[in-house]
């Protein structure tokens, strides 16, 4: 979505329009990348006392569109407060991402009026729908190039097979190969391959095996010392692959007392892309699902 240069059936503040004779609008917005993902910090600046009047009543809200054209991604964020702040997941986005700020009326407004429109429009009135523009910002186009070569979308670092004893009913991870290795009991292996095939269940899988898995790594390498660390894996695919990506995607050295101190439970859903929130919706949405409710 573009903002156009367009002339509404009321007044509405705008950088290219005279409607308003005092105040103006726009938003700052500011993209942190966290992890995978990324963080937008929204900044409103606003100075239209009516306005400012009308977000205060909880008539009309601060209001952010956002869109993709190459994902089909589209979401609209709304708050009453001048900063904000939304986790965009980097799933849903890649290329350009466009930002439309808004002020938006958010009740009916019957007999709209302000002394801080033109003198053109003074002593008129309006009658405004909810959900109609009050204030359009500037647009802000952020480009989201998404790096494939990451532990979340590719499978390097993990080798995921059937454990040769049959007498272990239990997944275990070994981390002294080349990838980590992840060992399935028989049965759990055969059910494992038979939804790996299935695109939509990968989130549950990752949920499963990847995650723990990560967690039990990342322990153990907390559980040495910085130098320990690279002494003992650095022959390893798995640990130049980790390494490279908390320092790129993450701006922590896994040789340091920065990384004792992460909460590797969190981390380890960070480094696959957050797959649990995916996996709930897939088994709520699944056929076989009663929706939750007791009969």
């Amino acid at each position: 979505m573009e903002i156009k240069y367009k002339l509404y059936p009321y007044p509405v503040l705008s950088s290219y329009s005279d409607d308003y004779k005092n105040g103006s609008f726009d938003a700052t917005i500011d993209v942190v990348r966290d992890g995978y993902n990324y963080r937008l910090d929204f900044l409103a600046t606003l100075t239209c006392q009516s306005l400012l009047e009308r977000i205060k009543n909880g008539d009309a809200k601060y209001v952010y569109h956002l869109e993709c054209a190459q994902t089909g991604f589209r979401t609209v964020i709304q708050t009453d407060q001048l900063s904000e702040t939304y986790t965009l997941f980097s799933q849903t986005v890649n290329g350009k991402l466009q930002i439309c700020p808004f002020v938006v009326a958010v009740k009916d407004l019957n007999g709209y009026s302000s002394s801080d429109f033109h003198d053109d429009y003074q002593g008129e009135v309006f009658d405004i729908e909810a959900g109609c523009v009050l204030a359009v910002g500037k647009m802000v186009v952020l480009d989201i190039t998404k790096n494939t070569d990451d532990i979340a979308n590719t499978p390097s670092i993990f080798s995921i097979t059937r454990n040769p004893d049959t007498s272990c009913h239990q997944m275990l991870v070994d981390m002294s190969q080349r990838k980590i290795m992840i060992k399935l009991p028989w049965d759990d292996f055969t059910n494992y391959s038979a939804l790996q095939s299935l695109p939509e269940a990968q989130s549950i899988l990752n949920s499963l095996t990847v995650v723990p898995a990560l967690v039990y790594v990342l322990g153990q390498l907390r559980a040495q010392s910085p130098d320990e660390r690279n002494e003992n894996n650095s022959d390893t695919l798995w640990y130049k692959v980790l390494s490279k990506t908390l320092s790129t995607k993450f701006d922590c050295e896994i040789e340091s007392t920065q990384f004792d101190a992460l909460n590797f439970m969190e981390l380890a859903q960070k480094l696959v892309n957050d797959p649990l929130s995916d996996a709930f919706k897939f088994l709520v949405n699944s056929p076989t699902s009663s929706g939750g409710e007791d009969e």
